[in-house]
């Protein structure tokens, strides 16, 4: 017995991998745009959307992937239609967007640790896309200009693996730990000791005198835009102590007073910014390409995925006979070109837009650094937006959510009622009042931690 009319059975299976293609393109577009969003809005709408789009981006990818490959089998006879080809060269493009956006490689700290999957997954979506490719070998042009395309999705793939995998708890951790030690010689350390001491002497003089410590530099301090002036100091606590501290690594003693004495110095409002900044670059880290993008190799990469999908568009739209094609995979085909190429433009330029750009910058002495930073803040509260955190803090309503008077009318069926829980009594409210007495309460904390080890050193 037919559930669906055989007019419909037919339509679907004509229009089935078309909108499943359309649709993992779709969800691309809505996680680069929106994904980045979750680190400053506290909108539910906005963090389902995300989820959801997180979600459903890889199914749906994996699954039109599938379905290219079983339509490439079961068309025997069709094997050298032209649609058939230019239907298999969407195969990269569905490689392209397992590569997910910059702007997301991870939705919780959890995904990090299936990096092995997502190894596993490389390996054989590559190798699904590779025979869809082979069973569609016709010798013309458009066979050709699948494998720039081949290199992108791999390059992009790839990347979210790697950055996956160096997010993981071990491996983050373990990219910390400087290099086993096995010490120096003993009787060829002693013959060069004095000639060893001189120097470090010599070198601890000249660091006094140059001040080379950069939390006592004066390196990002003319940079006059919100926030720019610390960013870089930020960026060093970042990088040699709270990259650390979250690796449940210790600090050493000469770190714990300079960024103590670095803090004191601040106002509360540039102490939080000083943390905010460090926050965002470990959101940064933990859930974005951020450690592959900002990097000689990542640039290389960036712009081996552009140009490959540049000259794929150009060489379509000029070397490619259009008219022994269906009208709509045309259209198609243009729209996952056009989409792929405004994947990698936007991601450029949110690269350029970022923090990360900043910290660069101000570590450059040049006369136009400052004029350069003003304009990435104006274009960003433009196109996207300069804050780093909601500044909005969690309340829960107790005294609601004990009588459960509105919550008890949603039927208990897998415990639906403590997921809606989360966000029916809880509002979000405004720190700003609170930071001045957060700041002071902690100075006052760290002074009276400091005059205890005075007394226990004297005593």
């Amino acid at each position: 017995m037919q559930i669906f009319p055989e007019s419909v059975q037919k339509l679907w299976n004509e229009w089935e991998l078309r909108l499943m293609v359309l649709l993992s393109l779709f969800l691309q577009i809505v996680l680069i745009i929106f994904s980045n969003r979750r680190k400053y809005t506290v909108t539910p709408w906005i963090r389902i959307l995300i989820w959801s789009a997180y979600l459903s981006a890889d199914w749906v990818a994996t699954v039109s992937l599938g379905t290219l490959s079983n339509s490439q089998g079961d068309s025997e006879g069709k094997l050298l239609d032209p649609n058939y080809t230019l239907m298999a060269f969407w195969a990269p493009f569905l490689l392209l967007h397992l590569g997910g956006p910059d702007t997301i490689t991870a939705y919780s700290l959890e995904d990090n640790e299936l990096w092995l999957r997502h190894l596993l997954g490389l390996v054989v979506q590559v190798g699904v896309a590779f025979y869809v490719f082979l069973r569609s070998w016709a010798g013309t042009p458009l066979t050709f200009l699948s494998i720039p395309m081949f290199v992108a999705g791999i390059i992009k793939y790839g990347e979210r693996t790697w950055v996956l995998r160096s997010a993981s708890k071990n491996h983050f951790r373990d990219s910390l730990l400087p290099v086993p030690d096995p010490g120096p010689d003993y009787a060829e350390f002693m013959k060069e000791y004095g000639s060893l001491k001189d120097k470090m002497d010599v070198s601890r003089t000249r660091k006094e005198k140059t001040g080379e410590n950069p939390l006592q530099s004066t390196v990002g301090d003319d940079i006059t835009i919100p926030s720019g002036k610390y960013i870089y100091k930020a960026y060093y606590l970042f990088e040699n102590q709270f990259r650390r501290l979250y690796a449940d690594l210790i600090l050493s003693l000469d770190d714990q007073q300079n960024s103590e004495r670095f803090i004191k110095e601040l106002p509360f409002e540039g102490a939080f910014e000083v943390v905010e900044m460090e926050l965002s670059f470990l959101y940064d880290v933990l859930y974005t390409k951020a450690t592959v993008v900002y990097s000689l190799l990542g640039i290389f990469l960036r712009t081996t995925s552009f140009l490959s999908t540049i000259s794929t568009l150009a060489a379509f739209y000029f070397f490619i006979h259009k008219h022994q094609f269906s009208n709509i995979d045309i259209n198609i085909t243009y729209t996952l070109l056009f989409g792929a190429i405004f994947l990698e433009i936007y991601a450029i330029i949110m690269l350029i837009l970022s923090d990360w750009t900043i910290v660069w910058l101000s570590s450059k002495k040049c006369s136009l650094t400052g004029s350069i930073c003003r304009a990435i803040t104006s274009f960003r509260s433009v196109l996207t937006s300069d804050k780093r955190w909601s500044r909005r803090m969690a309340q829960n309503n107790l005294i609601d959510s004990c009588r459960r008077d509105e919550i008890d009318e949603v039927p208990r069926f897998f415990d639906m009622n403590k997921f809606l829980e989360r966000y029916w009594y809880v509002t979000w409210e405004k720190v700003d009042d609170m930071k001045e007495p957060i700041f002071s309460c902690l100075v006052e904390m760290t002074n009276d931690v400091r005059d205890l080890k005075s007394l226990a050193t004297q005593t």
